[in-house]
C-alpha cells in the first residue's frame, strides 16, 4: 500500500508536455500550506545541525549553507517524501511504474549573499543513469533572479553534450575532464533561449537533471533565499558509480549496472519496501572514515588539475546585476 498522499490535482497534459519539451516547468500554488510548513520546519531543522559533509560544502561563502540527505536525520523530510504528494507527481512527469527517492539538497543564501550558482546539469555530478529521473525545486521565501531565483536554458536537456561538473563548492574530484566546458551563458545571453519566473512559497520547479539551470547570488537585501531539492528516480535508472561522480555514503544495495535498491533509495510507489523504512528508524551518518576519502580524493584531484598544461574552463560570468539583465525574472510561463 502507498503512504503517499495523492496531490489535490495532477498535472495537466500541457504542463508535462512543458516539461518535456522546456525541460523545466513551474507549477504555481503547487504544495498545500501544510507540507510546505513542514518542510520549512525541517530545513530550518537542518541549518541548526548542519552535517559534517554540509559544513565542507558550505566552506566557501559566508551565509551560503547547502546540505544532502537531510532526511536521513531529519524526521520532517522524511515525512514529506514518504507522505508528501511529491511522489506521484514524479510518476507522472516520468511515465513510471516504480518512483524511487534518491536524495535531497538545501540551499540556503542569506541576503546579499554573492554567491553565484555556477550553470550545471545535475547529471553530469550523480553516480546514475537513465531517462527518468526529475528534481523538484522548492523555494520557502519569495524569489525573484534578484535574490537568487533560478535560471534555466530551454530545451538544453536535449542537447548531446554532457558538461563538467560545476559546483559552487569546487569539488575536484567529480571534475570530469573528458566532458565539454560549460559555455558562458552570461557573456552572451542572447545565444540562448533562457526562462525563470518570480516565485512566492507553494510554487515548484520540476526539471530534467539535464537541463543546465544556475542562478545569481541572492542581491535582496533583508529576504534569504531558502530551498529544497528533491530528487526522483524511475524505472530505467542504474547505479553506474565512477570516481568522477557524487560518492553516497550511506547504505544501499544498488550493484553496478543495475537498479536502484536499499534504504539509501527508498521505493515511495507503487508501495514502500518494508525493510527500507525499517532501516530508517536508525539515523545513519557517514563515517569519519569515508568522508576523509572523499577529501583526499578532492585534493588530489585538485592537485592533478592545476598541473594541467590546458587549464579548464571553469569561470563564468556572473558579474553583471541581474537586475540589469535583460529578461528579468517574472517571465510568463509559456502554459
Amino acid at each position: 500500500m502507498s503512504f503517499a498522499t495523492t496531490p489535490n490535482r495532477a498535472l495537466t497534459t500541457e504542463e508535462i508536455r512543458r516539461y518535456r519539451d522546456d525541460g523545466v516547468v513551474m507549477i504555481k500554488g503547487a504544495i498545500d500550506p501544510n507540507w510546505l510548513k513542514l518542510i520549512e520546519a525541517g530545513v530550518d531543522k537542518a541549518r541548526a545541525n548542519m552535517s559534517v559533509q554540509g559544513r565542507f560544502m558550505s566552506r566557501k561563502t559566508a551565509g551560503y549553507q547547502m546540505d544532502t540527505f537531510l532526511w536521513k536525520h531529519v524526521d520532517e523530510i522524511r515525512d514529506a517524501i514518504y507522505y508528501g504528494p511529491f511522489a506521484h507527481w514524479a510518476k507522472q512527469l516520468m511515465g513510471s511504474e516504480q518512483v524511487r527517492f534518491f536524495y535531497d539538497q538545501m540551499f540556503v543564501k542569506e541576503p546579499g549573499t554573492d554567491a553565484p550558482t555556477p550553470w550545471h546539469q545535475d547529471l553530469s555530478f550523480w553516480p546514475i543513469r537513465g531517462e527518468q529521473i526529475s528534481s523538484f525545486w522548492i523555494p520557502l521565501d519569495p524569489v525573484t533572479r534578484e535574490s537568487s531565483g533560478l535560471m534555466y536554458v530551454r530545451g538544453s536537456h536535449k542537447w548531446p553534450q554532457r558538461y563538467k561538473a560545476i559546483s559552487p563548492d569546487y569539488v575536484a574530484a567529480i571534475i570530469d575532464e573528458q566532458m565539454d566546458d560549460v559555455p558562458d551563458i552570461n557573456a552572451n545571453p542572447e545565444k540562448y533561449d533562457l526562462v525563470d519566473w518570480e516565485m512566492q512559497p507553494g510554487d515548484m520547479l520540476m526539471f530534467h537533471p539535464l537541463t543546465l539551470h544556475g542562478s545569481y547570488g541572492n542581491h535582496h537585501r533583508t529576504r534569504p533565499r531558502r530551498a529544497l531539492a528533491l530528487r526522483w528516480t524511475g524505472d530505467d535508472v542504474v547505479w553506474a558509480p565512477t570516481s568522477k561522480r557524487m560518492p553516497v555514503h550511506y547504505r544501499h544495495d544498488s550493484v553496478v549496472g543495475g537498479s536502484l535498491a536499499g534504504a539509501a533509495f527508498p521505493r515511495i510507489l507503487p508501495e514502500p519496501v518494508a525493510a527500507e523504512r525499517e532501516l530508517r528508524r536508525f539515523p545513519e551518518s557517514p563515517s569519519k572514515a569515508q568522508l576523509l576519502v572523499s577529501l583526499w580524493h578532492n585534493i588530489a584531484a585538485a592537485a592533478r588539475l592545476k598541473l594541467r598544461s590546458k587549464p579548464l574552463q571553469l569561470q563564468q560570468t556572473w558579474q553583471v546585476s541581474p537586475e540589469a539583465q535583460s529578461g528579468a525574472s517574472g517571465e510568463a510561463p509559456r502554459f
